[in-house]
Parts: structure tokens; sequence; C-alpha cells
């Protein structure tokens, strides 16, 4: 199985879509987990995902970013408030604004009090 069937194929069983992320990064990462677990390559290791939840459970923790702070990557921050939010405030109309999956909320509740 090469590397871009075991995205899709990773994709079927999470959701998460190894395309949105950088390639030679993400693969050496998938790759530790094989050496690391012992399989013989991708084929082997995807299946053993589909039938083994504390596998798939490392997986998708080894792959997901599981931290969650106030004001995390702070410049990040400061751009939003000084350039971003006042041109979105200057348009005079509600500002929605939608978190997509916070560990524990600490994004959200920073935004609230940029």
């Amino acid at each position: 199985m090469t590397y871009e069937e075991f995205k899709k194929e990773a994709l079927k069983i999470s959701g998460i879509n190894l395309d949105y992320y950088k390639e030679k990064q993400m693969q050496r990462r998938i790759n530790s987990l094989i050496r690391k677990n012992r399989f013989s390559g991708y084929h082997d290791y995807i299946n053993a995902l589909k039938e083994n939840k504390a596998l798939y459970d490392e997986f998708i923790n080894y792959l997901t970013i599981n931290v969650s702070e106030f004001y995390r990557n702070p410049e990040q921050w400061e751009v939003l408030k000084n350039e971003i939010l006042p041109i979105l405030v200057n348009r005079k109309g509600n500002i929605k604004i939608w978190s997509a999956g916070c560990s524990t909320g600490e994004e959200p509740y920073t935004l609230a009090m940029v």
C-alpha cells in the first residue's frame, strides 16, 4: 500500500484528511508509529487501526494537537486584535466566530478577552 492509499483509508476511518498536513512531516510521524508498533508497512498498520481501539487512539492523539491554552501563539492573537478585528468591527454587522475542535475551550475564551 502506498502512502497515498494509506491517506485515503485513514480519512475513511478517522475523518482526518491528511492532505491538509505537511506531507513529509506527516509521513515521518506515521512511519515512526509503524516502526514503534512493529508493523511491516501501511497496509498492516491501517488494518490494525481498524481493529484495535488503543492503536487507533494512539494514532489520533499522535496526529492531532492536544494542547489548549490561553493566548497560545500570541503573535496570531496580536494580528487578529490589531489588523483583522478592526476591519470586521467597521463593517457594522455581527461578528460570528467558530472555534472548531477546541480541546477545553481556552482559545474561544481568549478570543472573547481580545
